[in-house]
């Protein structure tokens, strides 16, 4: 089910558009300003083993080595960033894998499940049911993912470790900046690796085009042309078109906020280098 309802409906009406183009074209490609050419499945096989491989090493690596997080009892690397690189290397164009998901939503749901294990924790009776501590954090930061619009599956883990692992207990509220700088990470490997032959991300925070507070100008209803979201809705048609100018569609087309995303994804992949 796609809600009609999340945090950028009211958001992407302050939120300055995309303008990557403006940088130099060998800083931009690594940001995703670039359109790739088609390759071969081999080569895009050969760089999702290195960048997996390099991903999970690099966390691997700082997390073992003799830092301020071995004393707060850090492990070698969080368990829910192998399904955060599966989503970010192998399906980097899927929207639960752009960098505002894995960001926002490992950070939401790692403050979640800690603060509802603090809560359970207070308690004798509470520490006997932290059964029911995971299942609430996950249900709450499920809930919270998708009114924010950062759903991130892996995130689910998140929530859950807090209290079902001991050791994760134990680091506390170290547990947040963990997962802050495992998710920079993650997203910075997907960058180089990502821009080699593909592209990462499609989007840093929508794929919906974005426009100025000031600027936005509310639709007549008596206009014959209502353009919502970057789609000019017309009467008396009964097709899609799409070009790197807009998007045309139908006025008796209803369309929810995940189609609105994928015609948005489909029109930034018209548009010229």
């Amino acid at each position: 089910m796609v809600f009609k309802f999340t945090i950028d409906t009211v958001l992407n009406k302050y939120i300055p558009p995309n303008r990557l183009d403006r940088l130099p074209p060998y800083i931009g490609r690594f940001l995703g300003s670039h359109q790739p050419s088609p390759r071969a499945d081999y080569w895009i096989w050969l760089e999702i083993l290195v960048s997996s491989f390099c991903g999970i090493a690099l966390l691997e690596g700082l997390f073992k080595s003799q830092t301020v997080f071995t004393s707060h009892h850090v492990p070698i690397i969080l368990a829910s960033y192998g399904a955060t690189a599966i989503l970010c290397f192998n399906a980097s164009s899927a929207p639960l894998s752009q960098p505002r998901n894995v960001l926002v939503g490992h950070f939401l749901s790692s403050v979640v499940g800690v603060c509802i294990q603090k809560l359970f924790g207070l308690s004798e009776t509470g520490r006997n049911h932290y059964w029911a501590s995971g299942a609430l954090s996950v249900a709450v930061s499920s809930v919270v993912m998708t009114i924010l619009n950062c759903v991130h599956p892996p995130a689910g883990a998140s929530a859950l470790l807090p209290s079902i692992d001991e050791q994760i207990r134990q680091m506390s509220w170290w547990f947040l900046p963990v997962q802050l700088i495992s998710s920079v990470l993650i997203i910075c490997v997907a960058l180089i690796f990502g821009n080699i032959i593909r592209r990462y991300p499609l989007y840093w925070w929508t794929p919906a085009p974005l426009r100025s507070h000031d600027t936005a100008e509310t639709p007549s209803s008596s206009s014959t042309n209502d353009e919502i979201e970057g789609i000019t809705y017309i009467p008396d048609i009964n097709r899609f078109e799409i070009s790197e100018d807009g998007i045309l569609a139908p006025t008796h087309v209803e369309l929810n906020e995940l189609e609105v995303e994928w015609l948005a994804i489909l029109k930034n992949k018209l548009k010229k280098t």
